[in-house]
Protein backbone atom coordinates (compact mmCIF):
# COMPACT_ATOMS: atom_id res chain seq x y z
CA UNK A 1 0.00 0.00 0.00
CA UNK A 2 2.89 2.33 0.71
CA UNK A 3 4.24 1.79 -2.81
CA UNK A 4 0.80 2.52 -4.31
CA UNK A 5 0.56 5.70 -2.22
CA UNK A 6 3.97 6.86 -3.47
CA UNK A 7 2.76 6.51 -7.08
CA UNK A 8 -0.16 8.91 -6.52
CA UNK A 9 0.70 12.39 -7.91
CA UNK A 10 1.42 15.04 -5.27
CA UNK A 11 -1.34 17.29 -6.62
CA UNK A 12 -3.93 14.55 -6.14
CA UNK A 13 -2.76 13.97 -2.58
CA UNK A 14 -2.94 17.69 -1.78
CA UNK A 15 -6.41 18.16 -3.28
CA UNK A 16 -7.79 15.13 -1.42
CA UNK A 17 -6.17 16.36 1.80
CA UNK A 18 -7.72 19.81 1.34
CA UNK A 19 -11.21 18.35 0.78
CA UNK A 20 -10.88 16.08 3.81
CA UNK A 21 -9.72 19.04 5.89
CA UNK A 22 -12.74 21.13 4.85
CA UNK A 23 -15.11 18.29 5.70
CA UNK A 24 -13.47 17.78 9.11
CA UNK A 25 -13.77 21.50 9.83
CA UNK A 26 -17.47 21.52 8.91
CA UNK A 27 -18.25 18.39 10.94
CA UNK A 28 -16.29 19.08 14.12
CA UNK A 29 -16.13 22.88 14.20
CA UNK A 30 -13.66 24.39 16.65
CA UNK A 31 -13.06 21.00 18.28
CA UNK A 32 -10.91 20.09 15.27
CA UNK A 33 -8.22 22.49 16.55
CA UNK A 34 -6.76 19.55 18.48
CA UNK A 35 -5.00 18.58 15.22
CA UNK A 36 -3.59 22.10 14.65
CA UNK A 37 -0.05 21.07 15.73
CA UNK A 38 0.18 18.83 12.64
CA UNK A 39 -0.41 21.88 10.45
CA UNK A 40 1.98 24.06 12.44
CA UNK A 41 4.69 21.43 12.03
CA UNK A 42 4.26 21.55 8.24
CA UNK A 43 4.38 25.35 8.21
CA UNK A 44 7.52 25.41 10.35
CA UNK A 45 9.20 22.76 8.19
CA UNK A 46 8.63 24.85 5.06
CA UNK A 47 9.94 27.99 6.76
CA UNK A 48 12.94 26.02 8.03
CA UNK A 49 13.85 25.11 4.45
CA UNK A 50 12.93 28.49 2.98
CA UNK A 51 15.77 30.56 4.45
CA UNK A 52 18.76 28.49 3.19
CA UNK A 53 16.88 27.68 -0.02
CA UNK A 54 16.33 31.38 -0.81
CA UNK A 55 19.98 32.25 -0.16
CA UNK A 56 21.56 29.48 -2.22
CA UNK A 57 19.02 29.60 -5.06
CA UNK A 58 19.30 33.37 -5.44
CA UNK A 59 23.09 33.24 -5.55
CA UNK A 60 23.10 30.18 -7.79
CA UNK A 61 20.42 31.60 -10.09
CA UNK A 62 22.14 34.94 -10.64
CA UNK A 63 25.54 33.25 -11.03
CA UNK A 64 24.07 31.04 -13.79
CA UNK A 65 23.29 34.13 -15.86
CA UNK A 66 27.04 34.67 -16.51
CA UNK A 67 26.48 38.05 -18.17
CA UNK A 68 25.57 40.98 -15.85
CA UNK A 69 23.56 42.47 -18.72
CA UNK A 70 21.21 39.48 -18.67
CA UNK A 71 20.74 39.89 -14.92
CA UNK A 72 19.95 43.56 -15.46
CA UNK A 73 17.34 42.73 -18.08
CA UNK A 74 15.72 40.03 -15.95
CA UNK A 75 15.68 42.32 -12.90
CA UNK A 76 14.12 45.24 -14.74
CA UNK A 77 11.51 43.04 -16.43
CA UNK A 78 10.39 41.26 -13.27
CA UNK A 79 10.22 44.44 -11.17
CA UNK A 80 8.21 46.17 -13.91
CA UNK A 81 5.84 43.19 -13.99
CA UNK A 82 5.48 43.15 -10.19
CA UNK A 83 4.73 46.89 -10.05
CA UNK A 84 2.17 46.74 -12.88
CA UNK A 85 0.24 43.72 -11.58
CA UNK A 86 0.12 45.16 -8.05
CA UNK A 87 -1.32 48.45 -9.33
CA UNK A 88 -3.84 46.46 -11.41
CA UNK A 89 -4.83 44.42 -8.34
CA UNK A 90 -5.28 47.52 -6.15
CA UNK A 91 -7.34 49.25 -8.84
CA UNK A 92 -9.42 46.11 -9.33
CA UNK A 93 -10.08 45.98 -5.58
CA UNK A 94 -11.33 49.58 -5.61
CA UNK A 95 -13.53 49.01 -8.66
CA UNK A 96 -15.03 45.77 -7.32
CA UNK A 97 -15.48 47.25 -3.85
CA UNK A 98 -17.32 50.21 -5.38
CA UNK A 99 -19.62 47.92 -7.35
CA UNK A 100 -20.42 45.31 -4.66
CA UNK A 101 -20.29 47.79 -1.73
CA UNK A 102 -19.54 45.26 1.03
CA UNK A 103 -19.70 47.91 3.77
CA UNK A 104 -23.03 49.47 2.82
CA UNK A 105 -25.59 49.07 5.63
CA UNK A 106 -23.06 47.48 8.00
CA UNK A 107 -23.52 48.28 11.70
CA UNK A 108 -20.11 48.70 13.32
CA UNK A 109 -19.35 46.87 16.53
CA UNK A 110 -16.27 45.53 18.31
CA UNK A 111 -12.91 47.06 19.06
CA UNK A 112 -9.38 47.11 17.73
CA UNK A 113 -6.81 48.42 20.16
CA UNK A 114 -3.53 47.45 18.47
CA UNK A 115 -1.05 50.30 18.12
CA UNK A 116 -1.01 51.88 14.69
CA UNK A 117 2.28 52.36 12.93
CA UNK A 118 3.04 55.26 10.61
CA UNK A 119 3.15 55.01 6.84
CA UNK A 120 6.77 54.60 5.74
CA UNK A 121 8.03 56.94 3.05
CA UNK A 122 9.29 55.50 -0.23
CA UNK A 123 12.83 56.34 0.89
CA UNK A 124 12.38 54.53 4.21
CA UNK A 125 10.92 51.53 2.41
CA UNK A 126 14.01 51.26 0.19
CA UNK A 127 16.41 51.84 3.11
CA UNK A 128 14.71 49.14 5.18
CA UNK A 129 15.32 46.63 2.41
CA UNK A 130 19.10 46.98 2.79
CA UNK A 131 20.60 45.17 5.79
CA UNK A 132 23.25 46.88 7.92
CA UNK A 133 24.08 43.56 9.59
CA UNK A 134 23.27 40.44 7.59
CA UNK A 135 23.77 38.17 10.62
CA UNK A 136 21.18 40.16 12.56
CA UNK A 137 18.83 39.90 9.55
CA UNK A 138 19.36 36.14 9.40
CA UNK A 139 18.76 35.80 13.14
CA UNK A 140 15.60 37.95 13.03
CA UNK A 141 14.27 36.30 9.87
CA UNK A 142 14.18 39.56 7.88
CA UNK A 143 13.61 37.83 4.56
CA UNK A 144 13.32 41.00 2.50
CA UNK A 145 16.81 42.03 3.63
CA UNK A 146 18.13 38.50 3.12
CA UNK A 147 16.82 38.53 -0.46
CA UNK A 148 18.62 41.83 -1.16
CA UNK A 149 21.87 40.57 0.39
CA UNK A 150 21.73 37.31 -1.58
CA UNK A 151 21.09 39.24 -4.79
CA UNK A 152 24.17 41.41 -4.17
CA UNK A 153 26.30 38.31 -3.51
CA UNK A 154 25.02 36.73 -6.72
CA UNK A 155 25.89 39.88 -8.68
CA UNK A 156 29.37 39.93 -7.12
CA UNK A 157 29.92 36.35 -8.32
CA UNK A 158 29.44 37.58 -11.91
CA UNK A 159 32.45 39.87 -11.55
CA UNK A 160 35.02 37.52 -9.96
CA UNK A 161 37.71 35.71 -11.96
CA UNK A 162 36.36 32.86 -14.14
CA UNK A 163 38.23 30.16 -12.20
CA UNK A 164 36.91 31.43 -8.86
CA UNK A 165 33.42 31.81 -10.30
CA UNK A 166 33.42 28.17 -11.41
CA UNK A 167 34.34 27.01 -7.88
CA UNK A 168 31.68 29.21 -6.26
CA UNK A 169 29.02 28.08 -8.73
CA UNK A 170 29.75 24.40 -8.09
CA UNK A 171 29.49 24.98 -4.36
CA UNK A 172 26.19 26.89 -4.38
CA UNK A 173 24.73 24.55 -7.01
CA UNK A 174 25.50 21.58 -4.77
CA UNK A 175 23.90 23.34 -1.80
CA UNK A 176 20.87 24.22 -3.93
CA UNK A 177 20.47 20.56 -4.87
CA UNK A 178 20.79 19.58 -1.21
CA UNK A 179 18.06 21.93 -0.02
CA UNK A 180 15.83 21.06 -2.97
CA UNK A 181 16.06 17.44 -1.82
CA UNK A 182 15.14 18.59 1.69
CA UNK A 183 12.03 20.28 0.30
CA UNK A 184 11.12 17.05 -1.48
CA UNK A 185 11.25 15.21 1.84
CA UNK A 186 9.11 17.89 3.53
CA UNK A 187 6.51 17.73 0.75
CA UNK A 188 6.02 14.06 1.62
CA UNK A 189 4.38 15.32 4.82
CA UNK A 190 2.41 18.01 2.95
CA UNK A 191 -0.97 16.18 2.70
CA UNK A 192 -1.14 15.79 6.50
CA UNK A 193 -0.15 19.41 7.09
CA UNK A 194 -2.57 20.80 4.47
CA UNK A 195 -5.43 18.69 5.85
CA UNK A 196 -4.83 19.93 9.41
CA UNK A 197 -4.47 23.59 8.41
CA UNK A 198 -7.63 23.59 6.27
CA UNK A 199 -9.65 21.76 8.94
CA UNK A 200 -8.66 24.26 11.64
CA UNK A 201 -9.34 27.27 9.41
CA UNK A 202 -12.83 26.10 8.41
CA UNK A 203 -13.64 24.83 11.91
CA UNK A 204 -12.67 28.14 13.52
CA UNK A 205 -14.03 30.67 11.05
CA UNK A 206 -16.82 28.82 9.27
CA UNK A 207 -19.66 30.05 11.56
CA UNK A 208 -18.75 33.69 10.84
CA UNK A 209 -19.62 33.61 7.14
CA UNK A 210 -23.10 35.12 7.27
CA UNK A 211 -24.51 38.58 6.67
CA UNK A 212 -22.37 41.46 5.55
CA UNK A 213 -19.14 39.55 6.07
CA UNK A 214 -20.27 37.30 3.23
CA UNK A 215 -20.37 40.40 1.02
CA UNK A 216 -16.80 41.26 2.02
CA UNK A 217 -15.69 37.72 1.24
CA UNK A 218 -17.67 37.79 -2.00
CA UNK A 219 -15.93 40.99 -3.11
CA UNK A 220 -12.52 39.53 -2.21
CA UNK A 221 -13.05 36.19 -3.94
CA UNK A 222 -14.53 37.84 -7.05
CA UNK A 223 -11.48 40.11 -7.31
CA UNK A 224 -9.16 37.13 -7.02
CA UNK A 225 -10.95 35.29 -9.81
CA UNK A 226 -10.79 38.35 -12.08
CA UNK A 227 -7.08 38.79 -11.31
CA UNK A 228 -6.45 35.14 -12.22
CA UNK A 229 -8.19 35.78 -15.55
CA UNK A 230 -5.84 38.75 -16.05
CA UNK A 231 -2.89 36.45 -15.34
CA UNK A 232 -4.26 34.11 -18.00
CA UNK A 233 -4.38 36.94 -20.53
CA UNK A 234 -0.80 37.95 -19.69
CA UNK A 235 0.34 34.34 -20.10
CA UNK A 236 -1.41 34.03 -23.46
CA UNK A 237 -0.11 37.33 -24.84
CA UNK A 238 3.40 37.51 -23.38
CA UNK A 239 4.13 33.94 -22.29
CA UNK A 240 2.72 32.29 -25.41
CA UNK A 241 1.28 29.41 -23.38
CA UNK A 242 -2.08 27.84 -22.58
CA UNK A 243 -3.29 29.29 -19.23
CA UNK A 244 -5.02 26.00 -18.33
CA UNK A 245 -1.75 24.10 -18.82
CA UNK A 246 -0.05 26.67 -16.62
CA UNK A 247 -2.68 26.41 -13.87
CA UNK A 248 -2.37 22.62 -13.88
CA UNK A 249 1.40 22.89 -13.42
CA UNK A 250 0.94 25.57 -10.73
CA UNK A 251 -1.72 23.62 -8.81
CA UNK A 252 0.64 22.26 -6.10
CA UNK A 253 1.71 25.83 -5.36
CA UNK A 254 -1.88 27.09 -5.23
CA UNK A 255 -3.03 24.32 -2.86
CA UNK A 256 0.00 24.83 -0.59
CA UNK A 257 -0.62 28.59 -0.50
CA UNK A 258 -4.29 28.05 0.43
CA UNK A 259 -3.25 25.76 3.25
CA UNK A 260 -0.33 27.73 4.68
CA UNK A 261 -1.34 31.37 3.97
CA UNK A 262 2.40 32.11 3.72
CA UNK A 263 4.16 33.34 0.59
CA UNK A 264 7.46 32.65 2.28
CA UNK A 265 6.66 29.02 3.02
CA UNK A 266 5.59 28.56 -0.61
CA UNK A 267 8.93 29.65 -2.12
CA UNK A 268 10.30 26.07 -2.33
CA UNK A 269 7.09 24.81 -3.95
CA UNK A 270 7.05 27.74 -6.39
CA UNK A 271 10.57 26.94 -7.56
CA UNK A 272 9.61 23.28 -8.03
CA UNK A 273 6.57 24.30 -10.11
CA UNK A 274 8.81 26.51 -12.23
CA UNK A 275 11.10 23.51 -12.76
CA UNK A 276 8.12 21.48 -14.02
CA UNK A 277 7.52 24.23 -16.62
CA UNK A 278 11.16 24.05 -17.79
CA UNK A 279 11.92 27.50 -16.41
CA UNK A 280 15.70 27.87 -15.88
CA UNK A 281 16.79 28.01 -12.25
CA UNK A 282 18.81 31.08 -13.24
CA UNK A 283 15.45 32.88 -13.52
CA UNK A 284 13.19 31.16 -10.97
CA UNK A 285 15.91 31.11 -8.32
CA UNK A 286 15.92 34.90 -8.48
CA UNK A 287 12.35 35.93 -9.32
CA UNK A 288 10.37 33.58 -7.02
CA UNK A 289 12.16 34.50 -3.76
CA UNK A 290 12.13 38.17 -4.78
CA UNK A 291 8.41 38.00 -5.54
CA UNK A 292 7.64 36.44 -2.14
CA UNK A 293 8.83 39.71 -0.59
CA UNK A 294 7.94 42.51 -3.02
CA UNK A 295 5.08 41.20 -5.17
CA UNK A 296 1.90 41.42 -3.08
CA UNK A 297 -1.02 41.69 -5.50
CA UNK A 298 -3.34 40.08 -2.97
CA UNK A 299 -2.28 42.39 -0.15
CA UNK A 300 -2.85 45.46 -2.31
CA UNK A 301 -6.30 44.21 -3.30
CA UNK A 302 -7.13 43.46 0.34
CA UNK A 303 -6.12 46.98 1.45
CA UNK A 304 -8.25 48.57 -1.29
CA UNK A 305 -11.37 46.55 -0.43
CA UNK A 306 -10.87 47.12 3.32
CA UNK A 307 -10.53 50.87 2.77
CA UNK A 308 -13.82 50.97 0.85
CA UNK A 309 -15.49 48.64 3.36
CA UNK A 310 -14.64 51.08 6.17
CA UNK A 311 -15.71 54.16 4.18
CA UNK A 312 -19.02 52.60 3.14
CA UNK A 313 -19.75 51.38 6.69
CA UNK A 314 -19.77 54.98 8.02
CA UNK A 315 -21.13 56.59 4.86
CA UNK A 316 -17.95 58.57 4.19
CA UNK A 317 -17.65 60.07 0.68
CA UNK A 318 -14.85 58.57 -1.41
CA UNK A 319 -13.24 61.10 -3.74
CA UNK A 320 -10.83 60.48 -6.61
CA UNK A 321 -8.07 62.10 -4.56
CA UNK A 322 -8.68 59.57 -1.76
CA UNK A 323 -8.64 56.71 -4.26
CA UNK A 324 -5.29 57.81 -5.72
CA UNK A 325 -3.84 58.21 -2.23
CA UNK A 326 -5.16 54.76 -1.27
CA UNK A 327 -3.48 53.22 -4.34
CA UNK A 328 -0.12 54.87 -3.59
CA UNK A 329 -0.23 54.02 0.13
CA UNK A 330 -1.20 50.42 -0.60
CA UNK A 331 1.65 50.12 -3.12
CA UNK A 332 4.18 51.34 -0.53
CA UNK A 333 2.82 49.10 2.24
CA UNK A 334 2.89 45.99 0.06
CA UNK A 335 6.54 46.50 -0.96
CA UNK A 336 8.84 44.49 1.26
CA UNK A 337 5.99 43.21 3.44
CA UNK A 338 6.81 39.95 5.18
CA UNK A 339 5.27 36.90 3.57
CA UNK A 340 3.95 35.34 6.77
CA UNK A 341 0.38 34.45 7.83
CA UNK A 342 -1.59 37.32 9.33
CA UNK A 343 0.87 40.04 8.31
CA UNK A 344 -1.84 42.04 6.56
CA UNK A 345 -3.85 42.98 9.66
CA UNK A 346 -1.45 45.75 10.69
CA UNK A 347 -1.31 47.22 7.17
CA UNK A 348 -5.13 47.29 7.04
CA UNK A 349 -5.11 49.25 10.30
CA UNK A 350 -2.59 51.74 8.88
CA UNK A 351 -4.69 52.44 5.78
CA UNK A 352 -7.96 52.75 7.72
CA UNK A 353 -6.38 55.05 10.32
CA UNK A 354 -4.74 57.22 7.64
CA UNK A 355 -8.12 58.26 6.27
CA UNK A 356 -9.63 58.80 9.72
CA UNK A 357 -11.98 55.83 9.37
CA UNK A 358 -13.09 53.74 12.39
CA UNK A 359 -10.64 51.08 13.49
CA UNK A 360 -13.54 48.84 14.55
CA UNK A 361 -13.55 47.73 10.91
CA UNK A 362 -10.15 46.11 11.45
CA UNK A 363 -11.51 44.07 14.34
CA UNK A 364 -14.39 42.89 12.16
CA UNK A 365 -12.09 41.90 9.29
CA UNK A 366 -9.78 40.14 11.76
CA UNK A 367 -12.61 37.71 12.51
CA UNK A 368 -12.49 36.31 8.99
CA UNK A 369 -8.95 37.27 8.08
CA UNK A 370 -7.77 33.67 7.73
CA UNK A 371 -10.37 33.06 5.01
CA UNK A 372 -9.26 36.02 2.90
CA UNK A 373 -5.56 35.67 3.70
CA UNK A 374 -5.45 32.20 2.18
CA UNK A 375 -6.87 33.25 -1.20
CA UNK A 376 -4.79 36.44 -1.35
CA UNK A 377 -1.64 34.46 -0.55
CA UNK A 378 -2.54 32.02 -3.31
CA UNK A 379 -2.86 34.95 -5.71
CA UNK A 380 0.47 36.42 -4.57
CA UNK A 381 2.27 33.14 -5.21
CA UNK A 382 0.52 32.52 -8.53
CA UNK A 383 1.43 36.05 -9.64
CA UNK A 384 5.10 35.38 -8.81
CA UNK A 385 5.04 32.24 -10.93
CA UNK A 386 3.28 33.95 -13.84
CA UNK A 387 5.90 36.71 -13.88
CA UNK A 388 8.68 34.14 -13.64
CA UNK A 389 7.36 32.21 -16.62
CA UNK A 390 6.82 35.32 -18.76
CA UNK A 391 10.31 36.67 -18.05
CA UNK A 392 11.86 33.25 -18.73
CA UNK A 393 10.09 33.08 -22.09
CA UNK A 394 11.28 36.56 -23.01
CA UNK A 395 14.88 35.59 -22.18
CA UNK A 396 14.78 32.19 -23.88
CA UNK A 397 17.34 33.10 -26.51
CA UNK A 398 19.83 34.41 -23.97
CA UNK A 399 19.57 31.96 -21.07
CA UNK A 400 20.45 28.28 -21.08
CA UNK A 401 18.38 26.01 -18.84
CA UNK A 402 20.25 25.60 -15.56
Amino acid sequence: MIEKYKKIPLLTKLLVAMVIGILLGVIFGEKINVIKPFGTIFLNLLKMAALPLIVVNLISGIAQLDDPKIFGRVGVKIMFYYACTTVIAITLGIVMGSILQPGKGFVLQGEYDQAIATIPSLGDTIINLIPSNIFASLSAGQFDQIVVFSAFVGIAVLFVKPEDRAVIKRGVDSLANLFNRLVGIIMGYAPIGICALMACTVGTYGPQLGGFLAKYLGASYTCVLVQIVIYGILLTVFGKCNPFWFLKKASPLMVTALGTSSSLACVPVGIECADSMDVPRSVSGFTVPLGSQVNKDGNGMMLAISFLFAAQAVGAPVTMDMIIRAILISLILTTGAGGVPGGGIVTIAIVVDTFGLPLEVVGIISGIFALIDMVYTMMNCLGDLVGTYIVAQSEKRHIKKA
